[in-house]
Order: structure tokens, then C-alpha cells, then sequence
């Protein structure tokens, strides 16, 4: 997360410098996504005020029922669980529009938090008391792929991986037991990572690109920074909340937390280390998921041609992205990274390739080995003569 970046910013700063000039320049554009759980809702602020814009996702569309966790899918529309649902919804991403139910296959028991890593699969949580295994689907089509974990998370919530790829789950308990839950990279149960003796009602949690290990506590309303290798807590990044759920970055590395009981999201400054009401208005109750997305710079996305396909994933993403293509004949390819102004910043492959699903991932780095900042990159894929962009947001 930004957490390191900041404290690494002068060494990135060749890297970076031209991002945080941009995004301060669309901040305007930004918008925020946030879930109010009591009114069955999806709401739309401005990133750049924090003031309402509308009710994005209505009361209640398509049986939305307590939504727990709203995530941006890469081909353009709002996946959403919900307690009271047994599929996760789908919403158009520009009118909010219910567009049918994503997930099929199986029947999620009270879904929480979802989230899509590095292997193209959605993962869910569920808070049923018998059915409680975090659940993978294939993220193109939403079909059910497997129940991931070896034992179940009764009242699961937020989960995070690793650099080896282990999985961390948030295991809210009864508010006073909660502990976070480690899985190794089969989903084979390897014990409990940060223990009740610490936590109480954890419910989201997240990795830094160093490694540590932060964790929201709904109970204390506070987030906890631990030793990503070893579990021992540090210490605390942010105190004084009534009860932390859903959290977010925006492209400049603030971190925004909403607050379940105050009915309000706060950002948290790294620079001044300082806490603030940000969203306040548009009648929100119990805001426990929230999601900020970028704007589209003066490049264009393009469409794929009809004899490849282009898919990237997880997006946004802090860590590895993938960029999975499928080629109908051989061809001659290249695929690069840009900047929001359409700049080469790193070619991430150039040869010829067989017929098939063909798979690149892109670690983070550029410039000769300086890591990238947060903000909007592009991925343009040139297959022969036809080329396709697409947008991809590192956190």
C-alpha cells in the first residue's frame, strides 16, 4: 500500500512525479462509491469534497439486501454482496442499474467481503454459522470455482495474501474473540495468525508493500499494524473511531475508513498523520464497504479486436497484476505500460506467440527498477496491426 510508498518517496520520486501531478489535476473527476447498509444502498460521492452526488445503486435494486463489500469489475460494472442475498449482484457501472445476479453455481450463505487477487478469482467471505468456507468463482464469468479454505471462518469478513501467496481471513467472531485466520497458498488451514488476545471483532485487513500487516478492528475502532512474517503487533495506525469496516487509497496514499456507528467515512493523512470526518452527507447508515475509482485520462480504451480477447486482473491491484489474452492464431505481439499520457514507461513483452491463453504479469517496476507509484497506468497489447488499451489502477 502507500504506507511504504511514502516512505520511500524520494527514491521513486523519477517514477512518480508526473502521476501525482495528474491525479492532483482529475481530483475534481474522482468519485467514490460507498455501501450504506441499512438503507440497502449504493452511494456516489466526490472524491475531491466528499460531497453527495446521488443514491448510485437504489434501495433495495435487484434484492440488494445489506451489502457488505462493493468491488469495480475490470469489464466495467459494480460487483456487490450482500448479507441478505445468496449471489453477489451486478450493477452497470455508469447508470447503476441492476444487471442480474454475477455469481452461479452456488448459494452464498450471508456474503461479507470479496475480493479478486492475482489468479483471476473472486473470493468471498460468509458469515453463515454451517457454511462458512471463503469461496472462489472465476471472475470473467462468475461461475463457482471451489469452497478455497480447508475449514470454515465462521463470521468471516476481509482477507489479504501474502507475497508468497498465503491468505489472511478476518475472523470477526462475536465482537470480542475475533482473530485473523492464515491459509496457505492451497487453502490448507496453517493456524491462527494474530490471536483474540489482541483483536476483537476484526473485519478487514491489508498488506503493505513491505509486508506488514494492518488490521481494521470494528470492536475497537482502530487499525492495528502487525509483523507481516511473524503476527507480533507494532503498533496502532489509527485510534479514536467508533467502529472501522470498510476502508480505501486514493491515488495521493490517503486512507479513508468508514465508520459504521458515526454514519461517516474519515480520511487519514500519512503526511500529518492526522484523522478527519470526510463524508458526512447523503444519508448514509452504517457505511461498511467503500471504493474509490480514478478517472479515465485522455487515452483512450480500446475495444479488442475480434481475434483476441484482453483481460486484467485484479485491478485495481498493490501488488502483481496479471494480463491474460487469448490468441486465436500465432501472431506477432507486444504488450507495454503507459502512462496516463499515453508514455511508454516499460515493455512488458515483444515476440511472437502461439495460439492460445498467453499469461504476462507486470511485478510493479519500472524506470530500471524503480517501483511504481499509485495512480492510473494504461496496458496496451499489440496483436499484429490491431491494438487494445486498457486502464489499470495501482493502489
Amino acid at each position: 500500500m502507500f504506507y511504504f510508498n511514502r516512505l520511500h518517496f524520494k527514491k521513486q520520486w523519477p517514477a512518480i512525479a508526473f502521476l501525482i501531478v495528474f491525479s492532483m489535476g482529475l481530483a475534481a473527476a474522482q468519485t467514490v462509491f460507498v455501501t450504506s447498509r441499512n438503507t440497502h444502498e449504493v452511494k456516489l460521492y466526490n472524491l475531491a469534497t466528499g460531497g453527495f452526488i446521488k443514491n448510485f445503486v437504489t434501495a433495495g435494486s435487484g434484492g440488494l439486501s445489506y451489502p457488505q463489500e462493493v468491488v469495480w469489475h475490470p469489464d466495467g460494472f459494480l460487483l456487490v454482496t450482500g448479507r441478505g442475498n445468496g449471489a453477489v449482484k451486478k450493477y452497470d457501472g455508469a447508470t447503476g442499474a441492476y444487471l442480474g445476479n454475477f455469481t452461479s453455481g452456488y448459494t452464498l450463505d450471508n456474503p461479507t467481503k470479496m475480493t479478486v487477487w492475482r489468479d483471476s478469482l473472486l473470493y468471498i467471505s460468509q458469515w453463515g454459522v454451517t457454511q462458512n468456507k471463503v469461496v472462489r468463482f472465476d471472475l470473467k464469468t462468475g461461475e463457482f470455482v471451489d469452497e478455497f479454505t480447508s475449514i470454515g471462518v465462521p463470521a468471516g469478513s476481509g482477507h489479504a495474501w501474502d507475497a508468497a501467496g498465503n491468505l489472511y481471513v478476518a475472523q470477526y467472531g462475536n465482537g470480542v474473540d475475533g482473530k485473523v485466520q492464515k491459509f496457505a497458498v492451497d487453502g490448507t488451514f496453517a493456524g491462527t495468525f494474530v490471536s483474540s488476545s489482541i483483536l476483537q471483532g476484526p473485519v478487514n485487513l491489508w498488506f503493505d508493500a513491505v509486508g506488514n500487516l494492518f488490521v481494521a478492528d470494528w470492536t475497537l475502532g482502530e487499525v492495528l499494524q502487525f509483523d507481516g512474517a511473524t503476527g507480533a503487533f507494532q503498533s496502532k495506525l489509527v485510534t479514536g473511531l467508533q467502529n472501522i469496516e470498510g476502508f480505501d487509497f486514493d491515488s495521493q496514499g490517503n486512507l479513508y475508513l468508514c465508520d459504521w456507528t458515526a454514519n461517516r467515512v474519515f480520511k487519514f493523512d500519512f503526511a500529518t498523520n492526522t484523522l478527519a470526518p470526510f463524508i458526512q452527507t447523503g444519508g448514509l447508515q452504517a457505511p461498511n464497504s467503500i471504493l474509490i475509482r480514478e478517472p479515465v485520462s485522455g487515452l483512450r480504451e480500446e475495444n479488442s479486436p475480434e481475434d483476441f480477447s484482453f483481460f486484467i486482473s485484479p485491478n485495481p491491484a498493490s501488488e502483481q497484476i496479471q494480463m491474460t489474452y487469448f490468441l486465436k492464431k500465432a501472431a506477432e505481439v507486444r504488450l507495454d505500460l503507459l502512462d496516463p499520457e499515453g508514455r511508454e514507461l516499460v515493455n512488458l513483452f515483444a515476440g511472437k506467440q502461439s495460439p492460445g491463453l498467453q499469461k504476462t504479469l507486470w511485478n510493479g517496476l519500472i524506470f530500471d527498477s524503480f517501483r511504481a507509484g499509485p495512480g492510473i497506468y494504461f496496458v496496451r497489447l499489440r496483436v499484429n496491426s490491431e491494438v487494445v488499451t486498457r486502464k489499470i489502477i495501482r493502489k
